[in-house]
C-alpha cells in the first residue's frame, strides 16, 4: 500500500534505468529521505496520472534521473512540466553522458547538475545530501549503512558487492556522509618539510594541494596533511583493499586526538613513528577523518608500541556509528579521501 505521508522527493526516471535508480533510492532512504517512486508508491488499480501529479505536488524536490532514455521519454517530459507548474526545484542526477533535447534544456537551465556515472558514491552522495538540505529536505545519520561500496560507481544488477559479508565492518554509510575533497591528503615523507613551509599557500577548501599525490608505490613512506576548519578531536580511519580497517588516530602514529584549526600533520611530532609505510596489497586506500567537539572513540591506542594501529572490527564500527547518531550534526564533520597503492 502507498505511504500516506508526503514524499520528500519525487523520482523521475526511465524504466530502462530502474536498477540504477532503485539503488540510489535505497541510499537516500538510508539517509532518512522519503522518495516517491512509481512502482512502490502507486497502489494497484490506482489512477496512474492522478497519483503522479499528486506525488509531484506534495514533494519538496524533483529529482530527475538523467539518461538518454529518460530525457526522450514522453512520460518524463510530462513530469518535468508538472514540476515546473508546481514550482518544485529540480535536482538532475546524470546516470550517463547525455545530450539534452531543447525542450528539456528550457526547464533545467541554471540547475545544479550532479554526475553519478563513473564517480565514487563518496563523492556525489554528499553533494546530493547538501542540495536536498538546502531545499529543506532533512537527512540524518543512517540507521543502517547503504549497501553500495562508497568508492565504486553504481554497480551492475546482481553485483555481489551489494551484499557485504555478514559480520564485516562496514563504513559505507559514514563515508557517504563525508565531504570528499582535498582537505585531507597524503604527502610523500621526503616532501613533508617543503609542504610545512608552504602551509600559508593553502588555496581553499576542495582545491588540489601542492605536493598531494593519489598514487604511491609499495614501500613508500608518507605523511598525512589535514586542513581543519575547527579545533576539535580527530578520529582517523584507514581501510585498504584487503578490507582491513585501521584506526590511525588515536594510535602510536598519533596518540593525541586533539586537532587545531588550520594545518595538521600525521604522524604527530614526537610520535613513536615518523611516517606511514605503504604496505599490503595494491589497490585503493580509503581515508576517513571525523572531527568532533569531544573525543569520540574509546582508548583505541594498542597496548604494544610494536603494533602501531588498532584493527577495528564490526563491533568497533557499530559503536562508532552509534555514538555519532547521538551527536548534534553540527558538532562533528567527516572528511574523506583516497590514494592508490601500486607496485
Amino acid at each position: 500500500m502507498a505511504s500516506t505521508s508526503p514524499p520528500a522527493v519525487f523520482i523521475s526516471y526511465a524504466r530502462r534505468d530502474y536498477d540504477k535508480v532503485r539503488r540510489i533510492v535505497d541510499m537516500l532512504a538510508a539517509l532518512g529521505v522519503t522518495c516517491w517512486l512509481d512502482q512502490h508508491t502507486i497502489e494497484v488499480g490506482g489512477n496512474y496520472a492522478l497519483d503522479i501529479s499528486r506525488g509531484i505536488k506534495l514533494s519538496r524536490v524533483f529529482i530527475l534521473m538523467c539518461s538518454d532514455a529518460s530525457l526522450r521519454s514522453r512520460s518524463v517530459n510530462q513530469e518535468i512540466m508538472l514540476a515546473w507548474k508546481y514550482e518544485r526545484p529540480y535536482l538532475p542526477l546524470l546516470l550517463e553522458p547525455v545530450s539534452f533535447p531543447e525542450q528539456v534544456e528550457y526547464f533545467l537551465e541554471g540547475c545544479q547538475w550532479i554526475e553519478v556515472f563513473d564517480r565514487p558514491v563518496a563523492e556525489w552522495l554528499p553533494r546530493v545530501r547538501r542540495a536536498l538540505i538546502n531545499a529543506g529536505v532533512e537527512s540524518a545519520m543512517p540507521a543502517q549503512s547503504p549497501v553500495i561500496t562508497a568508492t565504486e560507481p553504481v554497480p551492475a544488477a546482481g553485483d555481489s558487492t551489494l551484499r557485504p559479508a555478514q559480520g564485516r565492518a562496514d563504513l559505507t554509510g559514514l563515508r557517504a556522509l563525508a565531504s570528499f575533497n582535498d582537505r585531507i591528503w597524503p604527502i610523500a615523507a621526503a616532501h613533508t618539510e617543503r609542504a610545512r613551509q608552504s602551509r600559508a599557500t593553502f588555496r581553499g577548501l576542495g582545491a588540489p594541494q601542492e605536493g598531494a599525490q593519489h598514487g604511491y608505490k609499495l614501500g613508500s613512506r608518507l605523511e598525512l596533511a589535514i586542513q581543519s576548519e575547527r579545533d576539535g578531536h580527530l578520529l582517523l580511519i584507514d581501510e585498504g583493499p584487503e578490507g582491513i580497517i585501521y584506526c590511525l588516530c588515536p594510535s602510536w602514529f598519533a596518540p593525541d586526538t586533539r586537532i587545531r584549526e588550520g594545518m595538521n600533520y600525521l604522524p604527530q611530532a614526537g610520535a613513536r613513528y615518523e611516517s606511514f609505510q605503504v604496505s599490503g596489497e595494491p589497490g585503493r586506500e580509503q581515508l576517513l577523518a571525523i572531527i568532533t567537539d569531544e573525543p569520540l572513540a574509546p582508548d583505541w591506542v594498542t597496548h604494544e608500541p610494536g603494533t602501531p594501529a588498532r584493527t577495528l572490527n564490526a563491533q568497533d564500527v557499530e559503536l562508532l556509528l552509534s555514538r555519532l547518531r547521538q551527536l548534534d550534526p553540527a558538532s562533528w564533520v567527516a572528511l574523506a579521501t583516497y590514494f592508490d597503492v601500486v607496485r
